[in-house]
């Protein structure tokens, strides 16, 4: 274990330990870090609350008071460890060290005067800076560009050229938050990397949630094999999170324990309110354990793109602002049947309904609901 810049999954892993009571020995194994790293972050990140009497006891014991009972009305010094709150104490003080330049005031005073010159003439900064030999002797085009935005230059970042043409990203202050931190304990997208290596056979399955309106009561639970292009759903209450543990459990039973775990080993689903009871697939009702199941980054699409990628074959039939609430599961089966029996150039020309007989047998998908429709066949047309 040696020194380890601690990111986002790290600082959720951490604050879902501490609440579930572990020590800093089992925490610093857990991340992979030296209890000196641990003993840091909560020094310099956690939230501090100044109170009338400084010795409490119980926090020792606790670590923080993030689980203490008496937290509501506690007189004494508390500490609490956010890892919202602790990303975003991270990140001022990582912006604020690097926000002042480097150079000294009179290189600043050369390059303010070689960018303000050509830019009243109308030249891009990458004009400026190639036809000057005393800018590349002093910095970069990059710095140039960045004290221009920073305010160091008096020429104003509207007046380059493009500038507003491009789209830039702003700051986002509402951070997303998770609700079940607990339950991200060994079950992070980071988590997710390590087992997809360390089994690179193993078939990978994401889950995701696909909405009609607003105002509909049920959504489609998508179920998606990234390797075949394979995706088949299951109707679901919305913002339900039994209903998708139940959804994904009746397809256990259908298809029995063994089967289970051959084709759904590692389970991958978003932070959403539907997946907040997610984990409670991993084992059956005797309580063995069956698969493993993650949780991507929040609000972060691209951790499971290949789901999101299928879900334009489903707007094909069911375009957005649709109401999914007329729908019934022999519909929904009819139109993966269809989006299955596709051919993909991606695939060979094949389509994903082959590869997924001849890897888990046609009985798995006849438990599923998916049939085979024939090439001449396929419809891939708006409900109506």
């Amino acid at each position: 274990m040696g020194k380890k810049q601690l990111d986002a999954a790290d600082r959720m892993t951490l604050q879902g330990c501490l609440e579930m009571r572990q020590s800093i020995r089992q925490i610093a194994f857990r991340l992979g870090v030296t209890k000196t790293t641990v003993y840091r972050e909560l020094e310099r990140n956690a939230r501090h609350i100044t109170g009338g009497q400084k010795i409490c006891h119980d926090r020792d014991r606790l670590v923080v008071c993030n689980t203490c009972r008496m937290k509501a009305y506690c007189q004494k010094d508390r500490l609490y460890y956010d890892y919202v709150y602790a990303i975003d104490v991270s990140d001022r003080r990582r912006k604020l060290s690097r926000s002042s330049p480097k150079l000294a005031p009179n290189l600043i005073s050369i390059v303010d005067a070689q960018v303000s010159a050509g830019v009243l003439l109308g030249q891009s900064l990458h004009h400026i800076y190639a036809s000057s030999k005393p800018l590349k002797g002093i910095c970069s085009e990059a710095t140039v560009r960045r004290l221009c935005y920073r305010g160091n230059l008096s020429v104003k970042p509207f007046q380059l050229r493009k500038y507003v043409v491009y789209r830039r990203e702003y700051a986002n202050h509402e951070r997303p938050r998770t609700r079940n931190i607990q339950a991200l304990v060994g079950r992070t997208y980071k988590d997710y990397k390590r087992a997809v290596a360390s089994h690179k056979k193993a078939n990978v399955v994401q889950y995701d949630s696909l909405i009609g309106m607003k105002e509909d009561r049920q959504v489609i639970l998508t179920i998606a094999f990234p390797k075949f292009g394979f995706q088949f759903g299951r109707l679901v209450d919305k913002c339900s999170p039994l209903s998708v543990v139940r959804a994904v459990e009746a397809i256990r039973d259908s298809i029995g324990n063994e089967v289970f775990m051959q084709i759904f080993p590692i389970n991958l689903c978003d932070n959403g309110v539907e997946f907040a009871f997610f984990f409670r697939i991993e084992a059956d009702e005797r309580g063995e354990k069956l698969c493993s199941t993650f949780f991507t980054n929040p609000y972060r699409a691209t951790d499971k793109a290949e789901c999101e990628r299928l879900h334009e074959f489903v707007r094909y039939f069911i375009p957005k602002g649709k109401s999914l609430d007329g729908f019934t599961q022999d519909t929904i089966d009819d139109m993966f049947s269809h989006i299955n029996s596709y051919v993909r150039k991606s695939l060979g020309d094949r389509c994903p309904y082959d590869l997924v007989r001849r890897k888990f047998g046609k009985t798995f998908l006849d438990q599923i609901g998916i049939k085979r429709i024939p090439k001449k066949k396929v419809r891939l047309l708006q409900i109506i």
